[in-house]
């Protein structure tokens, strides 16, 4: 089938019509079971015909005639004339605006958003300024520019973290009050271990520095629920709503999507928690029985009673025994079933005699001060084998009364 032709238009004839359209998508905050804003964007209106120009050939034809500016203000003007609107009816949301390089680089551009939002009859206190922070070379300027602002009242976000382009050591420099994470991280993260444990490290740091983190381009519930467990409370997305007109939003359908997000994670957790309750009691139990025999054995047999220990139990990445003084007393016993993730001299099993001082798990179980028998690890690659696991270190006592660890390493649980 044939494109059909490409429609034609003039932006300047865009701009002096002002032919352009506000449109808005929510952000979602989870936990409060409620929509805190809106992120506000535009849309050319062809005046031969009516339909939707987007952005990008509005922009694209804008730059190639020098008329940038004049759209920007524009899209910005129809932006807040609709967002004041919106707000006599949703009282407590704020309006998330994009500023473009070009507007912060020049400076004589920057004062604009200042008076555009007070002539409109909106507060700074109303509006999140967003920033492309790869987009902008000069860092001193933008530094500037976000001081300036921040003073005034706006809230600071840095857009698309976790793109292609975007730099985390610009973080510190701008200490933005907002991170929108890009949908590249966001994208099916529910089968991306990677993606998961560098959103949480994202998370991490936020929760440290004082910053909302926004996941963009949120599409599936399945999505939503691995960032709500990840500890993602604001998201935005089609998952609950398309960008549209202030007149086509329905709140009762995004009410909806956030219910139903809330009573299906309810349910998923309390299977997670049921399975996780169950795998653990297995894993405790079996500590238990191992420990029972290993009291009564000699050192010299131990490791062939491993074996057998490890060839019952198909997640048990190794066994391995280490003593008082943080040494490992047996070899690392694997099953066999369990192939190493990675070749490479990097992962490689520790000998007999390995010192294991720098575990935190073993000062938890050696010092009595902690009064703990079983200290179960976050997950980790093992750089015994490269694949991802925890472990769970329990202390027994020998014949004579001498403190030995024993170390089960399993399988990560896969979120």
């Amino acid at each position: 089938m044939q494109a059909g032709p490409e429609k034609i238009f003039d932006v300047a004839e865009i701009i002096n019509g002002e032919h352009i359209v506000a449109y808005f998508q929510p952000l979602v905050s989870v936990q409060r079971k409620a929509v805190i804003g809106f992120e506000g964007l535009s849309r050319g209106v062809n005046p031969e015909d009516k339909s939707i120009i987007s952005p990008i050939d509005l922009f694209v034809q804008a730059n190639a005639r020098n008329l940038n500016h004049d759209l920007d203000l524009l899209c910005r003007e129809k932006i807040l004339e609709s967002f004041l609107i919106l707000k006599k009816t949703h009282h407590e949301v704020v309006l998330t605006v994009n500023i473009g390089a070009s507007a912060i680089e020049k400076k004589t551009w920057s004062g604009y958003l200042k008076t555009q939002v007070m002539a409109s009859g909106l507060t700074p206190q109303d509006i999140v300024i967003e920033i492309v922070e790869s987009a902008v070379l000069d860092i001193d300027k933008l530094r500037r520019f976000v001081e300036s602002y921040r003073e005034a009242g706006f809230l600071i976000a840095l857009d698309d973290i976790g793109s292609g382009h975007s730099n985390l050591n610009r973080i510190p420099q701008i200490k933005p009050d907002i991170i929108k994470v890009d949908r590249y991280l966001v994208k099916e993260i529910e089968k991306d271990f990677y993606k998961q444990e560098v959103f949480k490290s994202l998370v991490s740091m936020s929760e440290h520095l004082g910053t909302v983190i926004i996941a963009e381009g949120v599409e599936t519930s399945d999505e939503a629920n691995t960032l709500l467990d990840i500890g993602v409370d604001v998201m935005q997305g089609y998952y609950f709503g398309k960008p549209m007109p202030r007149e086509e939003l329905n709140e009762g359908d995004i009410r909806y999507r956030i219910d139903e997000l809330g009573h299906n994670y309810r349910k998923e957790q309390i299977v997670k928690i049921g399975n996780k309750r169950f795998v653990m009691k297995r894993y405790f139990k079996l500590l238990e029985d191992v420990q029972r025999d290993l009291v009564n054995t000699e050192m010299s047999t131990l490791e062939e009673k491993l074996k057998k220990v490890a060839k019952s139990f198909p997640d048990i990445e190794s066994l391995y025994v280490i003593d008082e003084d943080g040494l490992q007393a047996t070899e690392m016993v694997f099953n066999t079933s369990r192939k190493a993730g990675r070749s490479s001299a990097m992962f490689r099993p520790l000998p007999r005699g390995a010192d294991h001082t720098m575990r935190d798990y073993y000062y938890f179980l050696i010092d009595e001060s902690f009064s703990k028998s079983t200290y179960v690890t976050k997950p980790y690659i093992s750089l015994a084998t490269g694949n991802n696991c925890v472990t769970i270190g329990s202390l027994f006592l020998d014949q004579n009364k001498k403190k030995y660890i024993l170390c089960l390493d399993i399988k990560a649980p896969v979120k």
